[in-house]
């Protein structure tokens, strides 16, 4: 294992890490309440000082901080993913500054293969998400808000590595942050490295087809990334930026390890797993109060997987053993006015352009092609009806048109039925102040996420027939919410919620004569569902500068259309709780308990995971702001798992250094 880096990030005399980074405000994308605060109507966001102190190496580890997040770890693909309030990745799109990110063919994105060193924080919303995110945003939004650099040079770096509970090095992590400003222009870069060659499963774990005790079979990744952003500031109204970012992956998929009959392990990798991002964010001011705001785009997405007959990894001589490259790219525009009506009244209105493309092929075959262009024109409305009082409003027009669609039929790429699909979304909430501290806030939200290529076009290793013709999905989503500051020391914030789906896209059985491989199905706009939830956060200042806190969520998710059918990868209750705080002699505490019941794990439910309680502990020591940490992740070694058959990793020992200037 090459460590060079990390020995380097971990013994060069730098100074102290500054404890405040300054977000990107250009990437940000709100709705707010106007004079009632920045954190808008349902959102809310997890910072970088907090995923620091709870080690939250990925976006998703750091999303699963929030209430109303339920991390997934799809095992068969070795991919993270989050549920937002029980809506999936391709309904909660991701965002980088608000920059669309999420893979054009699937809407899916691995939020394992994003880490956090290079953020400011990351802004989830939740139902309730600003019409200028453009398209799909049926249960909201996440956007991943970069850095600027504040001071003529600051900068920070740091490092760690893992150990199991063998004391086997099993991987590390680097990373460093440098900025300048210079008044009229800035630069800030950022680097980082996360390695793993396997982990080891929990004590408990015992024997199944395809995995014994001991390290994980085909657990590895690795990933890095570089982020370079240059901005030039000719006044203090005015700012335009160009952000770079190349992230690359490798990365297998640990078998299934589970006992539920009829369920056969894949033997898969990734040889690689890139990503490409450049993108350019101009905001003019005229006037006070009213500004424009540009942004284009290039994404690139990239990456070939290789299924094997077996663990050798070496043969591939059974049909469903292939070779497949997926070569994806988008480009985009977003045009934005920012206005100032009057004293009480802001408007936002937008245009947003994306062109999708989607390349893929297998061994032997060749290259078949893709691309829709998505449209929409978008407004936000902020209105101060009286002191203490705003009303919030949001509307757009979303249009997808599908340009080019191949099949791949008796060795001839010929093409497919194509359609086109539009959509009305509209939104209004109601934000009151009830004193110095306390809100209360309401809100309807109506949205729609238009079906992939894949949803459209998937023949799905030959079990399904493709629908051209799928109608975006519906959503009615409600919130009611309460916050406020007890003492002046412990801060809470309740919220009640209901989604209403209609026309959502499930598969659907059919004659199996009509495919290749039985059974056979295909995906249809069937589903309804209603989902139904409780969210309660808590945080306390103690005696002595410690803090703790917690977060509770209730989700309850009904099939109405077809209840035979189980919705997967969300449990019923979720808990999380924290206490942090000094010990004396420079040296401080951090412990946390995550729990969770049980959830279904295929839609048949007959694979289940059962429900857990996971508690982690960490010693840090800090002198100057330079911080060395030892902590232990699954501290006594729990067998748990977000998916039926694939175990998380066993009892694990981290050794970091950070510190910066």
């Amino acid at each position: 294992m090459k460590r060079s880096i990390l020995y380097f990030l971990m013994f060069s005399p730098l100074p102290a890490m500054a404890d405040d980074v300054r977000p990107f405000t250009l990437g940000e994308i709100l709705v707010t309440a106007d004079k009632l605060g920045a954190s808008g109507l349902g959102s809310t966001s997890v910072d970088s000082k907090t995923m620091r102190r709870f080690d939250s190496v990925t976006v998703g580890q750091a999303l699963n901080l929030l209430s109303g997040v339920n991390i997934s770890n799809v095992g068969a693909r070795n991919e993270q993913m989050v549920y937002v309030r029980g809506f999936d990745l391709r309904q909660v799109p991701l965002f980088v500054d608000g920059i669309p990110v999420y893979v054009p063919y699937d809407g899916y994105v691995d939020l394992g293969r994003f880490d956090t060193f290079d953020l400011s924080r990351i802004d989830l919303s939740k139902g309730f998400s600003s019409s200028l995110y453009g398209s799909n945003t049926l249960g909201g939004a996440i956007n991943m808000v970069s850095r600027r650099p504040q001071k003529a040079f600051e900068g920070e770096a740091g490092g760690g590595l893992s150990f199991t509970d063998r004391t086997e090095n099993n991987g590390y992590r680097a990373y460093a942050n440098i900025g300048t400003n210079q008044g009229q222009w800035y630069f800030q870069g950022s680097a980082s490295e996360v390695h793993e060659d396997y982990y080891r499963l929990p004590g408990g774990f015992s024997n199944s087809v395809a995995q014994g005790p001991g390290l994980r079979n085909n657990s590895y990744q690795k990933d890095h990334k570089v982020n370079l952003k240059l901005g030039y500031t000719p006044n203090a109204q005015d700012e335009y930026a160009i952000n770079y970012i190349n992230q690359h992956g490798v990365k297998g998929v640990p078998p299934y390890a589970g006992a539920v009959a009829g369920v056969a392990p894949r033997y898969w990798r990734w040889p690689y797993w890139d990503k490409e991002s450049l993108y350019f964010i101009g905001d003019k001011a005229f006037g006070d109060g009213n500004a424009l705001k540009v942004r284009a785009y290039y994404d690139r997405f990239s990456n070939s997987l290789f299924t094997y007959d077996n663990a050798t990894y070496t043969t591939q001589l059974r049909p469903f053993a292939f070779k497949s490259w997926y070569d994806d790219f988008t480009t985009g525009t977003s045009i934005e006015t920012d206005l100032r009506l009057s004293a009480s009244n802001q408007l936002k209105l937008a245009y947003n352009f994306k062109n999708d493309v989607h390349r893929e092929h297998n061994a032997g075959q060749p290259i078949r092609y893709f691309q829709d262009h998505t449209q929409s024109l978008a407004m936000d409305d902020s209105h101060e009806l009286r002191p203490g009082m705003s009303l919030v409003t949001g509307l757009s027009y979303e249009k997808r048109d599908t340009l080019k669609a191949q099949d791949y039929v008796a060795n001839k790429v010929v093409p497919f039925a194509m359609a086109n699909a539009s959509d009305w979304n509209g939104q209004a909430g109601i934000a009151y102040k009830t004193g110095d501290t306390g809100k209360i806030t309401a809100f309807v939200a109506a949205k729609s996420r238009f079906p992939t290529i894949k949803d459209r076009y998937s023949y799905r290793l030959g079990t399904a027939i493709p629908n051209a013709g799928l109608r975006p999905e519906r959503a009615w989503n409600y919130e009611v919410d309460y916050s406020d500051v007890l003492a002046g020391r412990a801060s809470f914030e309740v919220a009640f919620f209901h989604s209403d789906i209609s026309d959502m896209i499930q598969s659907v059985t059919i004659a199996p004569t009509l495919c290749t491989t039985a059974p056979c199905t295909q995906m249809q706009n069937v589903g309804k569902v209603s989902m139904d939830g409780f969210e309660a956060n808590l945080k306390a200042a103690l005696p002595h500068d410690w803090e703790a806190g917690g977060n509770y969520t209730y989700l309850d998710r009904v099939n109405k259309s077809n209840p035979t059918i189980f919705l997967m990868d969300t449990p019923k209750h979720k808990v999380s709780a924290f206490a942090n705080g000094p010990i004396g002699g420079g040296f401080s505490l951090t412990g946390g308990v995550d729990a969770m019941s049980y959830r279904y794990s295929s839609s048949t439910g007959t694979q289940v995971a059962s429900g857990f309680m996971v508690a982690n502990l960490k010693l840090a020591y800090r002198v100057s702001k330079s911080t060395v940490s030892f902590g232990v992740q699954n501290l006594f070694d729990r067998l748990y798992a977000y998916s039926e058959g694939f175990p998380e990793p066993g009892r694990t020992y981290l050794v970091q250094f950070d510190t910066g200037f």
